[in-house]
């Protein structure tokens, strides 16, 4: 691996020696992720909603479907005399699971989750966004969020699509805070945000940006995610036998840079990124991205599959693992930064969730759960690193 960015060393060249700094280093790369990469958070809007009993749909990757047994939310966003609008369903735990006393901690998810049955029977409550109503998976930036703020050709108003999606799901936990909880029978100060692929890297965009989210949970995010850009996989052996795959996996083509700056891909990001020739021009690595989710109050569970899918480079995600573990372990944090490999599976899988949800009851809620978290601090990679 190549020398990466070092988190601790502001860019005056100062050194991040006592964690009451963090906070400060945390602005400035934000303010480099917003202008290298993502484009600009926007908040500070006004948010109103409704609530229908039926109606609600979810958007897939077979078409537009029902959404069975969902209410369905609108988000209404206004800001500077424009408005935009999208809906999204929400499931509720069956009435049988225990309501706790403020409500039901909820999982805003940036799609559809196939394994959702996991979470409601624990009685958690789950929004799956209807996320390119929010802003369309292309170059052509349509869709509410743009009809706010559109993309032009001031850097200032290039918010790619990533960033986008994560305002999207800010907006939800608004609009769940300005009196759609209370309807709902939702905790917002229980939230959980998760999602798979691109949306995994939505995902950890939007605990970067929106420190309400108790829990942040990125699935197989790989590059422009949670894999290092300077780590590559291709071409290397591991042993993973302990997930119950091979033990002599060797990992084909990881996804380069060129691939995120193409046409298909280029609109999850500003302008800016298109300008890097190659990884190591890019002034930020993706550790610093998970970084800034730690606080306190909250948690990070990073979620990765070993095999079936070398273009997300598992290997790397292990990688950054281990090196934003250390700015949480300088912070105290070192049990609010997990993770969990799965053998298989570019998703969030009922394993996941088993471990996931217990977890969150554990160190968020407070709850007397029995949870082992030195097994969510390994994994198959320890002591394979190349």
């Amino acid at each position: 691996m190549n020398q990466i960015p070092d988190i601790f060393t502001f860019a005056d060249g100062r050194r991040l020696t006592d964690p009451a700094e963090w906070n400060e280093r945390a602005a400035e790369l934000r303010r480099q992720y917003e202008d290298c990469m993502y484009g600009q958070w926007r908040s500070g809007e006004t948010v109103s909603y409704t609530i229908a009993d039926e109606g609600a749909q979810m958007i897939s990757f077979f078409g537009i479907i029902p959404a069975e047994g969902a209410k369905n939310l609108t988000v209404i966003v206004s800001v500077n005399g424009k408005e935009g609008s999208w809906s999204m369903p929400v499931f509720l735990p069956d009435p049988a699971v225990p309501k706790p006393e403020g409500g039901y901690p909820v999982i805003i998810s940036m799609h559809g989750l196939p394994s959702m049955e996991a979470a409601l029977s624990r009685g958690y409550a789950v929004i799956p966004n209807n996320s390119t109503l929010v802003a369309s998976d292309d170059i052509k930036h349509d869709g509410a969020f743009y009809e706010l703020y559109p993309y032009g050709d001031d850097p200032k108003s290039q918010t790619g699509v990533l960033m986008a999606w994560s305002w999207g799901a800010s907006k939800i936990l608004d609009a769940l805070f300005a009196g759609a909880a209370a309807e709902l029978g939702i905790n917002p100060e229980l939230s959980i945000v998760t999602g798979v692929s691109r949306w995994g890297k939505a995902t950890a965009v939007c605990g970067a940006f929106d420190p309400r989210f108790r829990l942040v949970a990125p699935a197989c995010s790989g590059a422009g995610g949670l894999a290092l850009y300077r780590y590559t996989s291709e071409g290397r052996t591991y042993n993973l036998s302990g997930v119950g795959a091979s033990d002599a996996y060797t990992y084909g083509t990881n996804e380069p840079l060129s691939c995120l700056q193409s046409d298909a891909e280029r609109g999850w990001f500003n302008e800016a990124f298109r300008g890097y020739a190659s990884p190591d021009e890019i002034p930020l690595e993706q550790y610093e991205l998970a970084a800034l989710s730690a606080a306190p109050d909250r948690s990070f569970f990073l979620i990765a599959a070993c095999t079936g899918e070398d273009w997300v480079n598992a290997p790397s995600m292990w990688e950054c693992f281990r090196e934003a573990d250390k700015l949480y372990s300088f912070l105290g944090l070192e049990d609010r930064f997990v993770c969990h490999f799965h053998k298989e599976g570019h998703a969030v899988l009922e394993e996941d969730f088993e471990l996931m949800l217990p977890y969150f009851d554990l160190v968020i809620r407070g709850l007397p759960v029995s949870v082992d978290l030195a097994s969510l601090k390994t994994s198959v990679y320890k002591g394979q690193e190349q």
